[in-house]
């Protein structure tokens, strides 16, 4: 007895301005043909189409909505786990950088959300000497006050924010492309490599690349199904605009992108649209504040970096670096090889920062854009992919400054995988029938296998990751905080009396990563043995100093201690000594041994180098640790040269011939300064001398010196004296010019 067929059940359809999507049910091996009638403005029939369709056994995504939201759910659960455990234990460090968030935000709290420069509500943080922290500050707020200044805490919620990228990616894919692969974009979003490291950090890198996902859904959700979510886009693109520099270029020119691609649909949706740009204007006057307040801070950022736009060369060559940066982080050699390029630390030892196992579905998702490019979500996701590298691309490229990049990769890998399912069960289906469970058999082994893959990352991070690198000082891991710290507390938890000075050389921002750990006022003092070694000081042999592998070479070859007394030894990872807790006492004729150093560290070197005029002269100059001599005359204010121990800095320079000179300009650090300056006219019959001094500043300034009058001289001699800093001290100049 033959079974009636069925004939064809209309599953879902809808409707845009642009197109009718219309999904069919039909029973395996039946056929359906759609006659489609395209209308004119007069409503008259301009062209007719005749679609065919023979029905297949559907994907395992075209199941009904329950087990995919299961899927989903089950996929952002293990996103959250394999993001949570062991998170205060990989990465092996915790950086400054992650810590000065919640320092900042503890004083967020203690001050009543005042800033230490009276600012309420400051929409910029200091990190270091740059503004550079905003949305990250205000986010670790909450966990501070609940739960204080923890590793676990700190990670942890910024690993928790982490969820929204995998939110993001997995309905861009559900709902811009109407298909039900959200889970699997959420498992390969969570196996890109520097997505995996970075997003278990307090990075705000990561937190910016996050709220960028949401955008960017909000976005195609504005697009394909509601115009009220382009209010949503507005809101995320700023949080993601101030959550981390290097995403304001690339917020902007994703902006500018999705509006030339989508004008016509602005257009009819102007109202809508005209209210989303007010909103993103609201959303600017803190940064219009901040421009106000701090002028030049965004070039003087860009000079702490080095970036090439700001040195002293022709605007050709800076576009010319510019395209070299940007397509250097189109370079799929540099995403899905391992490289040398950036710091170990942010590195997964044998792994590129993408996930290898994608690059070919990469490359066929961007083949689909490309030729689907007439569809607004295959134009997003060029756009994507063409914005992300633009904000690494102002300096150099670096994962840091270049993550956002996992979000176009995830969504492009996805559609090629897209592609490529929907090719081959369209070629084996054509052949024979496929078996009644066979999609759902394979895609649930799909998830098994994505699970193992993601499973088996933590896993080996957990496991080998604190000896995948052997470097753990300052150009390496910077491991050690929590173990350094950690013991001190221990220490002082049992003898609140015993003293300790803790080296600050091993991190960047010690002093932070201090402040995280410890309340004010800090319960130890922290600096180097050096200081002991270079200078005399009143030494209590019970101080217990906390120094490292290469500090304890330099205080037992400089021959100046006694009664070394060995307290503990904190071993690296690979179990190399990695910090040594030591008591010690000076020998007898230390004194001696300082004011012998102390004339040596006045010898002049000699030297030439060459003014800005091309005038090349004779220098004599005091012995430097950093930078050249010739990077104080060369014009670029970008370069400097720094003392190795003298204070004052002292150059005395010998003009070839009379050289006439009305003002001496240079460019001092921030420290409270004293330039002094003495010189010998031609014409003259007794030496000119003259001073200036300037107080403490956040920046490093111009002084400006000028002469009576204009005079032809011979040499000067020039002073430049660190007033915060007793001999030996370091001293930082970047220009010393003479001008007529």
């Amino acid at each position: 007895m033959m079974q009636e067929s069925q004939g064809p059940i209309i599953v879902k359809q809808e409707q845009t301005p642009e197109k009718l999507y219309l999904e069919v049910e039909l029973q395996p091996d039946s056929d359906l043909e759609i006659q489609c009638n395209f209308l004119d403005q007069d409503g008259k029939i301009q062209s007719k189409k005749i679609l065919k369709a023979r029905g297949v056994h559907k994907p395992l995504l075209r199941l009904g909505s329950a087990p995919v939201k299961v899927a989903f759910l089950l996929a952002l659960i293990l996103y959250l786990v394999v993001r949570l455990v062991g998170i205060e234990d990989f990465p092996i460090y915790f950086f400054s950088d992650e810590a000065i968030q919640s320092v900042h935000a503890a004083d967020l709290i203690r001050d009543q959300m005042v800033s230490p420069y009276g600012d309420f509500l400051p929409t910029f943080f200091m990190n270091g000497e740059q503004y550079n922290l905003s949305t990250s500050v205000y986010f670790q707020v909450l966990p501070v006050l609940l739960f204080g200044k923890q590793v676990w805490v700190t990670r942890g919620a910024a690993a928790l924010l982490s969820l929204l990228a995998a939110v993001g990616v997995g309905l861009m894919i559900e709902k811009a492309f109407n298909r039900r692969w959200g889970w699997m974009a959420v498992l390969v979003l969570s196996l890109m490599p520097a997505w995996f490291l970075h997003s278990r950090t307090a990075f705000e890198t990561a937190m910016a690349v996050s709220f960028y996902a949401v955008f960017v859904c909000c976005y195609a959700l504005y697009r394909i199904k509601d115009p009220r979510y382009l209010y949503g886009a507005a809101t995320f693109a700023a949080l993601a605009f101030y959550s981390y520099n290097p995403m304001r270029l690339v917020v902007c020119l994703t902006l500018t992108g999705f509006f030339l691609s989508d004008l016509r649909f602005h257009w009819q949706h102007k109202l809508t649209f005209l209210k989303a740009i007010g909103l993103g204007l609201i959303f600017l006057l803190p940064f219009f504040r901040f421009w106000l307040d701090h002028p030049g801070e965004s070039i003087r950022h860009l000079e702490i970096l080095g970036s090439y736009w700001v040195q002293n060369i022709p605007i050709g060559e800076k576009i010319g670096n510019f395209a070299r940066e940007y397509l250097h982080g189109l370079n799929p050699l540099y995403w899905y090889l391992p490289n040398q390029l950036d710091f170990e630390r942010h590195l997964m030892k044998d792994n590129g920062h993408l996930w290898q196992p994608g690059f070919p579905f990469l490359l066929i998702g961007i083949a689909w854009c490309i030729l689907n490019v007439r569809q607004s979500q295959a134009r997003m996701l060029l756009i994507l992919l063409l914005a992300a590298p633009s904000g690494a691309a102002l300096v150099a490229l670096g994962i840091t400054r270049s993550l956002v990049m996992v979000i176009p990769i995830t969504l492009l890998t996805i559609i090629g995988i897209m592609v490529v399912w929907d090719w081959l069960v369209e070629r084996i289906s054509s052949r024979r029938a496929l078996p009644r469970h066979f999609s759902i058999w394979v895609g649930i082994g799909v998830f098994v296998v994505m699970v193992v893959f993601n499973i088996n990352m933590l896993v080996d991070a957990l496991r080998n990751g604190s000896t995948w690198f052997s470097n753990y000082g300052l150009y390496g891991m910077q491991y050690g905080a929590q173990q350094v710290f950690g013991s001190i507390e221990e220490e002082l938890s049992i003898d609140p009396e015993k003293k300790f000075y803790l080296t600050s050389t091993w991190a960047n921002g010690a002093d932070v990563l201090a402040r995280f750990f410890f309340d004010d006022p800090l319960p130890f003092e922290m600096g180097s043995i050096d200081g002991f070694i270079n200078e005399y000081k009143p030494l209590d042999p019970e101080m217990v100093f906390v120094m490292l592998p290469n500090e304890m070479e330099n205080m037992l070859a400089s021959q100046k201690f006694t009664d070394i007394r060995m307290q503990k030894v904190l071993n690296y990872p690979n179990g190399e000594p990695g910090f040594y807790f030591v008591k010690v006492a000076y020998v007898e004729n230390i004194e001696d041994l300082f004011a012998a150093e102390q004339a040596a560290r006045r010898f002049l070197n000699n030297g030439e180098v060459m003014l800005i005029d091309g005038e090349v002269v004779a220098v004599e100059y005091s012995t430097l640790d950093m930078g050249e001599i010739q990077h104080i005359f060369d014009g670029d204010k970008t370069t400097l040269a720094r003392t190795w121990e003298a204070n004052p800095l002292r150059m005395i320079v010998r003009f070839s011939n009379p050289r006439l000179v009305e003002k001496i300009l240079l460019r001092v650090g921030g420290e409270a300064t004293l330039v002094e300056v003495e010189g010998w006219g031609s014409e003259q019959e007794e030496p000119f001398s003259l001073s200036m001094q300037v107080e403490e500043a956040s920046d490093p300034r111009f002084i400006e010196l000028v002469l009576s009058q204009s005079m032809k001289i011979e040499w000067v001699d020039v002073r430049v004296k660190n007033l915060n800093n007793e001999e030996p001290a370091h001293v930082h100049l970047w220009e010393l010019q003479f001008y007529p």
